[in-house]
């Protein structure tokens, strides 16, 4: 579990298996943590890597941005001999693999429950909401705000996995700082991350978008990223709503499991197969 030093801080991050690596990033208010029990249900042959993002965890750096984000992953991926290399990211985590997929080149990319950036048109209300909502876990503390976020409706689905694994994801929510929290919000929210839409287009790499069927505005962003990426598939999770990989791990571990073998195969082929014939 390293703890690397970047110019304004640390980062912390885990590694498990050996292989090519896949790197996970976690959701607003979460850790590295929140990977382990997904990671028990992938294939073997990869590497992956889970930091802890800004804001988060163990990690302690700042600011708390896409661009600040962007850079420790590559220090992390120099550090670990990685180089980008398949990228998997849940909701803020899915923005900032997005962001990161627009920026350089990787071997494949997966999100779950992500979006691209919200419309210029709504972008300054959800900074004015997520500056008050920052300022209320400065002032009320950790604790009362993870009572709060679990019990939003976007959460409810977590309700199917029983008191002890809510009580456990808790209990790693409280795990981050006031601070850290409130940095994220201000500087990785919705509606300060730059949407990247524009963007997609030049993501060549194969791309699955994973989304909970219960989980309706974050379908709908799935299916507009599927269309948006020339190597782009939906995947809709039954019986999941927003963190579907936390409700229904096995439905998407097998998903993810079938994403990433079949890019390291097309990843391999091209690399050691003949070259195209040219035509007459």
């Amino acid at each position: 579990m390293p703890d690397l030093n970047v110019p304004d801080g640390t980062i912390h991050y885990e590694v498990q298996g050996d292989g090519a690596p896949v790197t996970l990033l976690h959701g607003f208010t979460q850790t590295s943590r929140s990977w382990r029990e997904l990671i028990g249900m992938l294939p073997s042959g990869f590497r992956y890597i889970t930091p802890d993002l800004r804001g988060h965890g163990a990690t302690r750096a700042a600011p708390a941005t896409m661009e600040r984000c962007l850079g420790d992953l590559e220090a992390v991926w120099a550090a670990e001999g990685a180089d980008g290399g398949h990228l998997v990211g849940y909701s803020m985590g899915g923005r900032l693999a997005l962001y990161a997929a627009t920026h350089r080149p990787l071997q494949s990319l997966a999100t779950i429950g992500a979006h691209a950036g919200m419309a210029e048109e709504l972008r300054a209300g959800r900074r004015a909401s997520d500056d008050q909502l920052a300022a209320r876990i400065e002032q009320r503390g950790v604790a009362e705000f993870v009572k709060y976020w679990a019990g939003l409706p976007l959460f409810a689905g977590l309700e199917r996995r029983g008191p002890a694994f809510r009580a456990a994801l808790d209990a790693d929510r409280r795990r981050n700082t006031a601070a850290g929290l409130a940095a994220s919000l201000r500087g990785m929210g919705s509606g300060a991350a730059e949407p990247v839409w524009d963007l997609l287009g030049g993501v060549t790499c194969p791309c699955l978008f994973i989304a909970g069927a219960e989980d309706h505005g974050y379908a709908h962003e799935a299916r507009r990223l599927a269309a948006a990426v020339p190597d782009g598939r939906l995947e809709l999770v039954p019986r999941a709503g927003h963190a579907a990989h936390l409700e229904r791990p096995q439905a998407v571990a097998g998903l993810l499991s079938a994403h990433l073998t079949g890019a390291a195969r097309g990843s391999r082929a091209g690399r050691t197969g003949s070259p195209p014939t040219p035509s007459a």
